[in-house]
């Protein structure tokens, strides 16, 4: 016997009212059911007593769909067909007279149709989803109707051990609403696996099945407590990740709910709605994907929630902000540095102390624990944290210095969010500290990575791999080939990757303050201008591009032998006039996207023009190579792209 105890998630930032909501109700309704579920009941047994002694006494009679069907639900199709003939073999022949068999048929019609009528009335069959007589209002009422304290109780602690923490990151909103939606749909679904069924299905298992699949997706690596219980003699507690226990749960949910089916066809589970636990299980694991694939928790639910209190009694970090209201910054931070050597897990703190150093202008202090915070969240899985945090503090800190494998582990986070820029940026962090001691994992991780993003140190990271000597055959040969092939591309002028060689900057003729720099360049297709964030295509797969770090946009005509014109768009995410080395750039072209399909119109021209006002609106970014041209009005035409790359961007050839 397995029993959760619970798991290493402790807080959560609000109150879960709605959990509390449902836990309250189903208990509300289980006192008002149960007294005359009660009464119900054994009325029912009475009557039933009566139908099956009346049938044992007449063998004979005929048992009608209905009363057969009881007859398997309560001793199982096999039991019920050797029972039948052992009732006939014993019983009495049938009396002579027509009528008088006439008579005891309908009197045992009678009693049949008594015991349904009773059966039927009871609040669980009013109540429940009877799949024979199906109604809508069922798929709700259902989930809150129990059969008892164990069924209640046990479905009610499961709720608390992931409702609360499925609802804080999700918001009291949703997470009311897909509780519902589970359990209906867990409902339909046994409808459908069992129509002819007239039992009742009750219970909250499908709704809370639902949430345990949400919990799978959300909280991967989350490690659960259990207590197990062997043959009396061996038990204990021990800790697994949900990964691993949730999956083979359903696992063992689905292999009932089919050894059911076998053992009692049509049977409803046999008294446990197996099915209706798979079904609900499966709804969460896939609203869960929607919801982190459409990046819901950022950009919607966690901003209208950060400022709100949590669980967890913060004292120490409520005196720092205190002080620092005040205006005392300083004796705000030394408050939270005690808080944090007192407690280095109290998230609230760092976060705060985060805060409070940014607004000083001195981050330093603040950068170890928002470090550790940041690794904590990335062992336990919780991605949105690292992606809601860590690029101000990649960005804050110019001598950052993480672990490779921690490095590593970010960046990975950021490529799965298609923010790639920032994913470069860590993987060089990350690179910057490996040494012999960095696992071979690591190193090819990181080596597979920077290929696949076209990383500038893709061939530092390949022969640091190559370098390892437990580096696997297979893993060998796959990176010499990548070498080969990105040596082989390197210098080359494409569309995602374009380098420059460097002219003499004596005889460059750049207009001041622009500096001579290489380029690389991400061509990408424009989709949609969603609030801050511009919605891209990068080689068939959808991005998505805070328009906050374009740091200038530049735009000029370039001609083409053979070919119409095109206006070139760069988005830049490193200033012209900066010290970094390489200029990294999103590259739109007009040849590649209507932008009347973005801003709406019906002159292309002026939508474009639209399209470029809005970019530069939303970015502020430094208008190039003036406010004017930088709008089409007009554009400015270069003979060739290396001419636009030198004299708008800076950049020689």
């Amino acid at each position: 016997m397995l029993i959760p105890l619970g798991h290493e998630k402790r807080s959560v930032r609000r109150l879960p009212w709605v959990t509390f909501a449902i836990m309250g109700l189903c208990v509300v309704v289980f006192l008002l059911t149960i007294p005359g579920e009660n009464r119900y009941e054994q009325e029912a047994n009475e009557r039933l007593e009566e139908l099956f002694r009346y049938f044992v006494e007449h063998p004979y009679l005929e048992m009608g769909p209905r009363f057969q069907e009881l007859f398997v639900d309560q001793v199982g199709e096999k039991e019920a067909a050797a029972l039948t003939e052992v009732i006939k073999e014993m019983g009495g022949p049938p009396p002579e007279s027509e009528r008088l068999l006439r008579e005891e048929q309908e009197h045992f019609d009678r009693l049949v149709g008594e015991f349904f009528e009773v059966y039927g009335d009871s609040p669980l069959h009013r109540w429940g989803l009877v799949p024979a007589s199906f109604r809508l209002p069922a798929l709700i009422s259902h989930q809150f109707l129990h059969a008892g304290w164990m069924h209640l109780l046990g479905n009610l602690f499961i709720l608390f051990l992931a409702g609360p923490f499925i609802e804080d990151v999700w918001g009291r909103p949703l997470f009311g609403g897909f509780y519902l939606m589970a359990g209906a749909f867990a409902g339909i679904m046994f409808a459908v696996r069992y129509p002819g069924f007239e039992g009742p299905l009750i219970g909250a298992s499908g709704a809370i099945a639902g949430v345990m699949g949400a919990f799978l997706v959300r909280y991967w690596h989350t490690k659960i407590k259990f207590f197990y219980w062997f043959f009396f003699f061996f038990m204990g507690t021990f800790e697994a990740a949900a990964w691993i226990m949730l999956p083979l749960w359903f696992l063992k949910e689905l292999f009932f709910a089919q050894a059911m089916d076998v053992m009692v066809p049509g049977g409803g589970g046999g008294g446990v709605a197996f099915w209706a636990h798979v079904w609900g299980f499966g709804f969460g694991v896939v609203v869960a994907f929607a919801v982190s694939y459409f990046r819901v928790e950022q950009r919607l639910i966690h901003p209208t929630i950060e400022s709100k209190i949590t669980l967890v009694e913060n004292t120490g970090v409520e005196q720092a902000m205190e002080l620092a209201a005040t205006g005392n910054l300083r004796g705000g931070v030394e408050a939270l540095g005690k808080e944090l050597r007192q407690r280095p897990e109290n998230v609230d703190a760092a976060m705060a102390m985060w805060s409070l150093c940014l607004r000083q202008g001195e981050v330093n202090p603040a950068v170890p624990h928002m470090v550790r915070v940041l690794r904590k969240a990335a062992r336990d899985g919780d991605d949105e944290f690292v992606l809601a945090h860590w690029e101000e503090v990649l960005r804050a800190c110019e001598d950052l210095k993480i672990p490779a494998a921690l490095g590593l582990g970010i960046a990975e986070v950021h490529e799965a969010a298609h923010r790639d820029l920032v994913a470069l940026d860590t993987l060089e962090l990350a690179r910057r500290s490996v040494d012999g001691s960095t696992p071979v994992g690591v190193l090819l991780r990181m080596a597979r990575m920077a290929i696949a993003l076209r990383a500038s140190e893709a061939g530092s990271m390949i022969e640091a791999a190559l370098a390892h000597p437990e580096i696997p055959a297979e893993a060998r040969a796959e990176l010499e080939a990548a070498r080969a092939e990105f040596q082989g591309s390197e210098g080359e002028h494409g569309t995602e990757a374009e380098e420059a060689a460097l002219p003499d900057p004596e005889t460059a003729d750049l207009p001041s303050p622009v500096r001579v720099h290489t380029i690389q360049v991400m061509q990408a297709i424009p989709r949609a201008i969603d609030g801050e964030n511009l919605e891209i295509e990068v080689k068939g797969a959808p991005r998505r591009m805070d328009l906050g770090q374009v740091q200038s946009i530049g735009v000029g005509g370039v001609s083409r032998e053979g070919q119409r014109p095109v206006v070139v768009v760069d988005l830049l995410l490193d200033s012209p006039w900066g010290e970094r080395e390489a200029l990294r750039t999103v590259r739109l072209t007009s040849d590649s996207f209507d932008p009347r399909h973005l801003v709406g119109g019906e002159d292309a021209a002026n939508a474009f023009r639209i399209f470029l006002d809005h970019l530069l609106k939303i970015s502020e970014a430094v208008p190039l190579p003036d406010p004017d041209a930088a709008r089409g009005r007009p554009f400015r035409s270069f003979a060739t792209l290396e001419d636009y790359h030198r004299e708008v961007l800076g950049v020689g050839e």
